[in-house]
């Protein structure tokens, strides 16, 4: 009998991080700053996380064809709704701890990607107001109706697809399990 898949392939590690230039990462913390305003990260990531729940939520059900279902069973819609605000709650209480250290790793990844010229022409960019405006509400395309829309309809079709993907998926680990080695 063969192993089981898990212990067949194991994940590649991660390359080693590059050594970031202090000059560099305390410029991309400056911009981490204005991207994420320590005082406005709670709202923002609610207003992200609620916005992208929502759309995927709608193309999941669609998708899915449990719009109906939900909509004319409230019993049945209530379980959902109680089990959606479960995962966005657990979810969100992630990532408010979770946050400091996101900070932390946007500005180290934001001086490995960009020169110190890049970085001080960003600063400079999003201390103005209008930039500022630019990052800070990015997060908010995902209310926006034509990104809400396209997220929707890309849900609804992952959605469709899932059970029969599941099933080929099961399918081939069972054969691959099953499968006795050459020469026995």
């Amino acid at each position: 009998m063969t192993a089981p898949v898990s212990a067949q392939t194991a994940p590649k590690p991660n390359a080693p991080a590059a050594a970031i230039d202090p000059a560099k990462l305390d410029v991309a913390r400056t911009i981490v700053a204005v991207v994420l305003p320590p005082d406005q990260r709670d709202k923002m990531m609610t207003d992200a996380m609620n916005a992208m729940m929502k759309n995927i939520i709608a193309g999941i059900m669609q998708g899915m064809g449990m719009g109906e279902e939900l909509h004319s069973n409230p019993k049945l819609r209530a379980v959902f709704e109680r089990f959606i605000a479960r995962q966005r709650d657990l979810a969100l209480a992630d990532l408010r701890v979770a946050m400091p250290e996101l900070s932390d790793v946007y500005a180290r990844a934001y001086a490995r990607m960009f020169s110190l010229d890049d970085l001080h022409a960003i600063a400079a960019f999003v201390a103005t107001a209008a930039g500022a405006r630019f990052v800070q509400r990015s997060p908010a395309l995902l209310s926006d109706p034509d990104v809400s829309e396209w997220q929707r309809r890309l849900a609804a079709k992952g959605a469709a697809r899932q059970q029969a993907e599941l099933a080929k998926f099961k399918a081939e680990l069972l054969e691959v399990r099953d499968a006795r080695p050459s020469g026995t």
